[in-house]
């Protein structure tokens, strides 16, 4: 929609460049990103917006972009996004959804919405794996960020960040500190063997 509409786009673009005057921890992240094509599209609008607002007022270039990782067609092109991108965040609702082909909110298929499903662990950990080669922060959000199921599979493949409610936190710190990093490897590991859900619930 935003690249359709430039106005819209580029008037919410040099916003952001303008309020982040005095800060240097403002982050883009643009989301449903499908192809490299398209990140450079929003990205070449970001830069035409910050020429624009430099000569206003000389702040544009503190801020990082990134791309909201939740179509399954970003996995194989990983590596080239983490070469460009400031960072990552997967949104694993529409990750596992889009990954499946299944309407979360679909009462008659909703059953068929799997998290652990070995193609979305699998998915996760390649896209751990792509930010970690690069050295770029890579985060989680969504209902498995705060599911204790998965928060050692997320340390074990490489996340150290996880974006959740602050109702979530005490419980999310709680079971980081369950594990040390070996041992949550391992874990990640035993659930990336698996070729079956039923393989990966006998391990959860």
């Amino acid at each position: 929609f935003t690249l359709r509409h430039p106005e819209i786009f580029d008037r919410q673009l040099r916003a952001i460049l303008r309020a982040s005057a005095d800060c240097d921890a403002v982050r883009i992240m643009f989301p449903m990103i499908g192809s490299i094509d398209e990140w450079r599209l929003a990205r070449a609008r970001f830069n035409h917006c910050a020429t624009q607002v430099m000569a206003e007022q000389a702040n544009g270039h503190r801020v990082r972009l990134g791309l909201m990782v939740e179509l399954p067609a970003v996995v194989d092109l990983i590596d080239d996004f983490a070469a460009d991108a400031a960072f990552f965040s997967i949104g694993t609702n529409d990750f596992i959804q889009y990954t499946l082909g299944v309407d979360r909110t679909n009462e008659k298929v909703a059953g068929y919405y799997c998290p652990h499903h070995p193609a979305v662990l699998r998915g996760l950990k390649r896209i751990a794996d792509g930010a970690n080669r690069r050295g770029i922060p890579v985060s989680v959000c969504g209902e498995m960020a705060h599911d204790p199921r998965y928060i050692p599979f997320f340390v074990g493949i490489g996340v150290r960040e996880l974006s959740v409610d602050p109702v979530y936190l005490p419980s999310v710190q709680r079971e980081v500190g369950r594990y040390t990093i070996t041992e949550a490897q391992h874990y990640a590991h035993s659930l990336l063997l698996q070729p079956t859900i039923a393989g990966v619930e006998e391990r959860l």
